[in-house]
């Protein structure tokens, strides 16, 4: 019969995240991938979530709801509990193959900033929308697949399409990297950011994966991050 540690280390090594509450919110036990979602979102968060979505009497829940935390997206979640003292949390996490799959063949040598000229000129009207450009000039001309890359940062603009004011920031993230075929790539981040709120849907973030681009809700903009590949 398997012991308490073989459960322990199959729990540890789950790409799911898997947390332990009490009933109090404190945190029992977690595993690594809940660790690194930790890193996102706080505790508190998450023990909601978990009470809003546990069931009515003692065992187990599953919900469907979109989730995103860091670079991971999570399509349900299994909440559990067998007494009034512990309440657990799983994160079922959405592979999206299409990303982990992806390879630079469908990419194409352009200048970014030019793409992001001609999709501001056609997408935001400056007499509406003052724009305030913060543009990291090193980065040299690289890889994207062009129509993707422009159709989402259409949609990204078109978000600000009625703010008084917009920031966009490019630069590249310092001490990040992506791994695609065993090679390393620095990150290129594009930052949109405004003085009105707005809301990503789901649509934008798949429109975004098509063009290997993981994009964020950040407060009043989105963040977009992709892999330098020259």
């Amino acid at each position: 019969m398997y012991n308490d540690n073989f459960y322990k280390s199959f729990i540890n090594e789950s790409i799911n995240p898997f947390i332990l509450f009490d009933n109090n919110g404190k945190i029992i036990d977690c595993n690594y991938e809940a660790e690194i979602v930790l890193n996102y979102v706080k505790q508190k968060e998450l023990f909601e979530l978990a009470l809003s979505n546990s069931p009515h009497n003692f065992g187990f829940k599953n919900s469907y709801i979109h989730l995103k935390y860091g670079k991971s997206s999570y399509y349900a979640i299994l909440v559990g509990y067998v007494d009034d003292q512990y309440l657990g949390l799983e994160l079922y996490r959405h592979i999206n193959l299409e990303k982990e799959i992806s390879k630079i063949e469908d990419v194409e040598l352009v200048n970014m900033f030019s793409l992001l000229e001609i999709s501001r000129n056609t997408t935001i009207n400056t007499q509406i929308t003052k724009i305030k450009e913060i543009y990291d000039t090193s980065i040299p001309e690289l890889k994207v697949n062009i129509n993707n890359f422009l159709i989402t940062i259409n949609e990204c603009f078109k978000l600000f399409a009625k703010s008084e004011e917009l920031t966009i920031k490019v630069s590249l993230k310092i001490g990040e990297y992506e791994i695609i075929d065993s090679k390393k790539y620095n990150i290129v981040n594009i930052l949109y950011t405004s003085n009105t709120n707005i809301h990503v849907k789901q649509e934008l973030e798949d429109l975004a994966l098509k063009a290997h681009i993981n994009l964020f809700e950040v407060k009043n903009g989105v963040s977009l991050e992709f892999p330098m590949i020259l």
